[in-house]
């Protein structure tokens, strides 16, 4: 059965020179390796999708670094530029970009989009109150046919950077 992981970027910094330039900060870097462990370790995703936002970026390369410790084969981050302040059709096209063969995916991106994806895909869990930065919510899916809003509730967890 297929996995698919979405994400919020983790804490980021209040400011940068520009909202797409914003960085994680310490907090945010330690919750982007302590979820890139666990995703390593428990579903060890073959793609991994990003916006193109610093932040999002500098998360989804901490799971990458860590798929790709734990995994045999090598992953590589594929930035995609309409999550940076796409909505939820931007969201599904980069879900329905995932190849067929795959067994996991991860994407990463922002809020609100993220948790209103969500909610989208699965009408039974609706749009998730406090999707805290460095959350996921976890897909178990029979295939990557599942119809928008026919998705099982997903597991939301979320990391704290231990």
């Amino acid at each position: 059965m297929p996995v698919l992981i979405l994400a919020r970027h983790a804490k980021a910094e209040p400011e940068g020179r520009s909202d797409v330039e914003r960085t994680l900060s310490a907090t945010g870097l330690a919750q982007a390796v302590e979820a890139g462990a666990e995703i390593a370790e428990r579903w060890s995703p073959e793609v991994a999708i990003a916006s193109a936002a610093r932040r999002t970026v500098q998360t989804g390369q901490a799971v990458v670094e860590a798929v790709n410790r734990h995994a045999e084969a090598e992953i590589e981050l594929i930035l995609d530029p309409s999550l940076y302040g796409g909505g939820v059709e931007d969201w599904m096209d980069a879900i329905r970009s995932i190849p067929a063969g795959s067994q996991c995916a991860y994407i990463v991106g922002h809020q609100p989009t993220v948790a209103e994806v969500i909610g989208h895909l699965s009408a039974e869990a609706g749009v998730p109150e406090g999707f805290r930065p460095s959350s996921i919510a976890v897909f178990d899916i029979p295939s990557w046919n599942v119809e928008p809003g026919s998705f099982p509730v997903p597991e939301i967890q979320s990391f704290r950077g231990i």
